[in-house]
């Protein structure tokens, strides 16, 4: 799913180790895929690179959610942040979370997680528990960073046991699991989609999804 290429390694990564770098092509964008094997957070590196370039690593050591809460992201999860271009009045760009997480949503039911819903503005749940989650920062005018993870074949609750009776893992749901790097294009497309459906139909269009 991704074409591997060389080029420049951006200045805002270069501190870090790279795993590898490609490029994601679909019918709405061509995106620009840089893998690390560690990093702090992935939304702090992806906030220096231009649109439509995504990073994702193995773990992160300072991955956070939603006011700035920690959020466990160790090996064998999905961690991918994304950097997306802002056009026109801020106010076309309102609501874009429940339009990333619609997106987000009808991905993951189209891979037969028919279990899997939206609790607004930033969950994916599967059941009761969590699966996956979703923040989205604004750095910089004309830019918007959306970062997801989903506890794929990571362990979460050995970290935090409080975690066992709250969150899930992609494992539990579905066998055999995908690997990352094709879970990663599914993501990238989704974010391309909601991206492109904004620009359409605003929130109006996620709600009636919905």
């Amino acid at each position: 799913f991704f074409i591997l290429g060389g080029g420049l390694i951006p200045h805002a990564i270069k501190s870090e180790r790279v795993c590898q770098r490609g490029f994601r092509k679909n019918s709405i964008v061509n995106w620009d895929l840089i893998q690390l094997e560690e990093t702090t957070s992935t939304n702090d590196i992806c906030r220096d690179l231009p649109p439509w370039t995504a990073v994702r690593a193995d773990s992160q050591t300072r991955g956070r959610g939603r006011f700035g809460r920690a959020f466990s992201s160790g090996k064998g999860g999905l961690w991918l942040s994304a950097s997306l271009p802002v056009t026109g009045t801020p106010e076309l760009w309102a609501g874009f979370s429940l339009r990333v997480g619609a997106s987000l949503l009808s991905h993951l039911k189209s891979m037969g997680l028919s279990a899997a819903r939206l609790r607004w503005p930033n969950d994916i749940l599967c059941g009761p528990r969590k699966l996956a989650g979703l923040i989205i920062e604004q750095p910089a005018s004309g830019q918007l960073i959306v970062g997801f993870g989903m506890n794929v074949l990571n362990e979460p609750w050995n970290d935090s046991p409080e975690l066992r009776e709250t969150a899930t893992r992609l494992a539990e749901w579905m066998s055999p699991v995908p690997d990352l790097e094709n879970l990663t294009a599914g993501i990238l497309d989704a974010l391309a989609d909601a991206h492109h459906r904004m620009l359409a139909t605003g929130m109006r269009g996620a709600i009636e999804e919905l």
